[in-house]
């Protein structure tokens, strides 16, 4: 009898345990929603195509893809959230992934990352999608600096984006913006040296191809005119870090990196990229979330 009341008791203890473990549990607060998100992820999820976190690896999350060429210096450190990787004169280049590589995939498009990164002297390539078969150093579309305009220790971090479109005579129509006071539009970006929130939006409907910094719209020529319609790629296509298209990257058919570029000295994280022009509410919540680290 003693034997049985000892298990009886002990029984009753550890339930009386879980039960109070699982209470303690529910009662842990969450964390209050930003923006209406609890998450970056969250954000535009259904029409999100391909993200790098860079939390330890250099792979498309959604894909699973690794890299399949990295020339210069690549580590990974504490980035804007959880981990970003780290380019010193470096470039990371991988093969075609078949939700990125579809030649009207991306009628509008919009372009998320956080960078820190500073002038260096020299044009740098952050992001962009170039066509295996490039004769050229431009992309489809692409993200960067244009650096060789500021001092090493400006504040001043001119992003440009570039955009070229396949017509159907088989010629390029190729259109920019840059982050640069424009008259009663655009504005200089004071960025550069630390953790950023860059968007990137082409809207065919509006003809414009939009640069956000930090959730502004900061582009000095955003209207590219009624000739600028719906992105057709040249595939197949492959996802680019931290250089154009060139021919020591493998891109066979392209030149030789210009002296007026560097492959980039940089962190990068959270890229993502959107088969749609996502809303102004959107932009600011990817950079507002993804302040909270999220």
């Amino acid at each position: 009898m003693v034997i049985n009341n000892f298990k009886t008791v002990a029984l009753m203890a550890l339930a009386i345990f879980a039960i109070s473990f699982t209470s303690c549990k529910d009662d842990e607060p969450e964390l209050p929603k930003i923006d209406g998100y609890n998450n970056s992820n969250e954000i535009a999820a259904t029409n999100l195509k391909a993200h790098w976190s860079f939390d330890g690896s250099d792979k498309e999350d959604i894909s699973n893809t690794t890299s399949s060429n990295t020339v210069g210096t690549v580590s990974f450190v504490t980035g804007q959230i959880g981990q970003a990787i780290s380019l010193t004169n470096a470039a990371v280049v991988y093969p075609a992934i078949d939700a990125i590589n579809q030649k009207d995939g991306f009628g509008d498009y919009t372009i998320s990352m956080w960078i820190n990164a500073k002038n260096v002297g020299k044009f740098q390539q952050y992001f962009g999608l170039f066509p295996t078969a490039n004769t050229d150093f431009w992309g489809n579309f692409s993200v960067g600096a244009e650096a060789s305009r500021h001092a090493a220790a400006s504040d001043t971090l001119e992003i440009k984006t570039n955009y070229a479109s396949l017509k159907e005579d088989g010629n390029i129509n190729g259109q920019d913006n840059l982050a640069v006071k424009n008259g009663d539009v655009g504005n200089y970006f004071l960025g550069a040296g630390k953790w950023s929130n860059i968007v990137v939006r082409f809207t065919a409907a509006t003809h414009k191809l939009e640069i956000f910094a930090n959730g502004v719209n900061v582009g000095g020529y955003s209207d590219r005119g009624e000739n600028t319609t719906a992105m057709v790629m040249r595939t197949p296509c492959q996802a680019v870090l931290g250089s154009f298209a060139t021919s020591d990257l493998g891109f066979a058919s392209a030149p030789a990196a210009p002296d007026w570029f560097a492959k980039a000295t940089a962190q990068i994280d959270d890229i993502r990229l959107f088969n749609k022009s996502i809303t102004d509410t959107e932009i600011k919540a990817l950079y507002n979330v993804g302040l909270a680290g999220r």
